[in-house]
């Protein structure tokens, strides 16, 4: 019993020991460097980096696309056929993007409303996109997608980040059409 209470105790001055010595070998040490030299070269590339909205303009040309911008400031482009909107400041690493008018439908139909609304209900409980709708000046009801997602320097393959993301939106609009139609079925049965 005395040697495995000693044992404890040599590893618990072991780990106490390798805890509070810092090895400048060890890149993983949990001691930090405090020099200035090292805060002030953190510094210098920080300030080297784009802004939310440069890194948005950028990142979408790579991806082929030709930027725009709105009346609201919105950044306007089209990828694949379809016209998004992404909303990027320059205070804030977070985006929006948004598909407006990927499904629309008259408001007048009350049954398409109903479908249209449980679909959206079971596509938001995924959590994946929001989808939302919202009726228009015209007789149209229409259906957006939206997704709120980080965009910064740091991200690898940052291109194709942003394709991942706008590959959601194609998923999520494929999941909306296919679910609409498969309550069309069942209300035909």
């Amino acid at each position: 019993m005395e040697h495995i209470l000693v044992i404890i105790a040599l590893l618990g001055l072991y780990y106490f020991y390798r805890y509070y010595y810092r090895d400048d070998s060890n890149d993983y040490s949990p001691v930090m460097n405090t020099d200035q030299e090292g805060f002030q070269e953190k510094e210098s590339n920080m300030e080297e980096t784009f802004s939310t909205r440069q890194l948005a303009l950028t990142t979408i040309k790579k991806i082929g696309s030709e930027p725009k911008y709105t009346e609201d400031g919105h950044i306007h482009f089209e990828y694949q056929g379809v016209i998004f909107l992404m909303e990027a400041t320059d205070e804030c690493k977070f985006v929006n993007l948004i598909w407006p008018w990927c499904h629309s439908f008259s408001k007048f139909d009350i049954d398409e409303f109903a479908r249209v609304r449980q679909v959206v209900n079971d596509i938001n409980a995924k959590g994946m996109t929001s989808v939302f709708y919202g009726i228009t000046d015209s007789d149209e009801v229409a259906v957006h997608i939206k997704k709120h997602f980080l965009l910064v320097q740091q991200i690898p393959n940052i291109e194709d980040y942003l394709k991942l993301m706008l590959d959601i939106f194609f998923r999520t609009a494929r999941t909306l059409h296919v679910e609409i139609e498969k309550c069309r079925v069942q209300e035909c049965k």
